[in-house]
C-alpha cells in the first residue's frame, strides 16, 4: 500500500484528476450494468404479475356482468340451466391472456371461427317498432 501511495504522489495533479474522473465514470458504468442485469428482470417479473392480477380482476368483472345478464334475460332456467360461472371466468381469463399476445382482430376471428362454430346462431334482435 505504501508503494502505491508513493507512486500516486509522483503523478502530476492533471493526471490525478484524469484518473479520478476515469474511476468515477467507470464506477457509474459498472453501477448501471449491475442495475440493468439485476433490476430489469425483477421489474419484468413484477410487471407480469401486475398484468396477471389485472386480467383476473377483469375476467371476474366480465363474469359477474355476464351472469347478471343471463339472470335478467328471463329465460326458463329449469328448461335450460346456466353454465357454471367458473367456466365463463376461465374463458374470459384465457381470452384476456391471448389479447396480451395477439391483436383484438385476431382474437375476435379466433373466437368466431373456433369457439362459436358449433353453437346455434343467436336469435335476431327484436325491432321495437315491429313489436308494437
Amino acid at each position: 500500500m505504501q508503494n502505491f501511495l508513493a507512486e500516486l504522489a509522483k503523478l502530476t495533479p492533471g493526471v490525478l484528476a484524469a484518473l479520478a474522473a476515469l474511476a468515477g465514470a467507470s464506477g457509474a458504468v459498472l453501477a448501471a450494468l449491475i442495475g440493468k442485469l439485476l433490476v430489469t428482470p425483477m421489474l419484468g417479473a413484477r410487471d407480469r404479475q401486475d398484468r396477471e392480477a389485472e386480467w383476473r380482476k377483469h375476467a371476474l368483472e366480465l363474469t359477474k356482468l355476464d351472469l347478471e345478464r343471463k339472470l335478467k334475460s328471463g329465460r326458463d332456467l329449469r328448461a335450460q340451466p346456466l353454465r357454471p360461472s367458473i367456466l365463463d371466468f376461465l374463458a374470459n381469463y384465457r381470452d384476456l391472456q391471448e389479447l396480451g399476445k395477439r391483436s383484438p382482430k385476431d382474437l375476435y376471428n379466433t373466437i368466431l371461427s373456433k369457439r362459436l362454430a358449433g353453437l346455434p346462431a343467436p336469435p335476431p334482435p327484436v325491432d321495437c317498432d315491429e313489436a308494437d
